[in-house]
């Protein structure tokens, strides 16, 4: 991919999502190619949220103690990406969805690609104009989730994306407290004592 066609590709997300997860599925890349697009992306966001909470700390004057590893956000990010691929595939195949494992990880490869880009405009606004950083936070988000919504349906040839939509939160639930029994039982968070 040349940079004209990643960055018409970055355009063609934010302005017809659906159009854009098609054309990456076309690619029909190879499944080195597909590793290596979760690696990078892997690499640019743990590289980029430790420089971000750096900036955050010099912004806000907040010491937050030394910055998180990298290498831990790596793993972590790689994790979720993962995660998110079999929990996308998985729940859409439940309801009739025809989506494969490997397309949806690089359809969540690219939307954390793009929201990469977000956070690098994020961290700009962040020190421009500290108070805006928080509607840059809540539109990165809203972006999130729209995309993912129209990735996950373009992924499994679904066309009402209220339904998707609701599927998709009902995942962030179910992902939630699936994490919460998980660190509860592992001794990674301990059970709050009754009063």
């Amino acid at each position: 991919m040349t940079t004209e066609t990643i960055k018409a590709l970055v355009w063609l997300t934010l302005r017809a999502p659906q159009q854009a997860a098609a054309a990456l599925l076309a690619l029909n890349l190879p499944g080195q190619a597909r590793a290596l697009a979760l690696a990078v992306v892997v690499v640019l966001s743990a590289m980029l949220g430790t420089l971000a909470e750096i900036v955050f700390a010099f912004v806000t004057k907040v010491d937050l103690g030394p910055a998180q590893s990298p290498v831990s956000l790596a793993l972590l990010q790689g994790a979720l990406l993962i995660y998110g691929a079999a929990m996308v595939t998985v729940m859409g195949r439940q309801v009739g969805g025809r989506g494969r494992f490997a397309d949806a990880l690089v359809l969540l490869a690219w939307i954390e690609f793009v929201l990469i880009l977000g956070q690098i405009v994020q961290m700009v606004v962040m020190v421009l104009f500290p108070l805006v950083a928080v509607l840059a936070t809540l539109g990165l988000v809203g972006l999130m989730f729209w995309l993912l919504v129209n990735f996950v349906a373009a992924l499994h040839g679904f066309t009402n994306l209220m339904a998707v939509g609701a599927g998709v939160i009902a995942g962030f639930i179910a992902s939630a407290l699936i994490a919460g029994i998980v660190l509860v039982a592992l001794g990674i968070v301990p059970v709050p004592a009754p009063a």
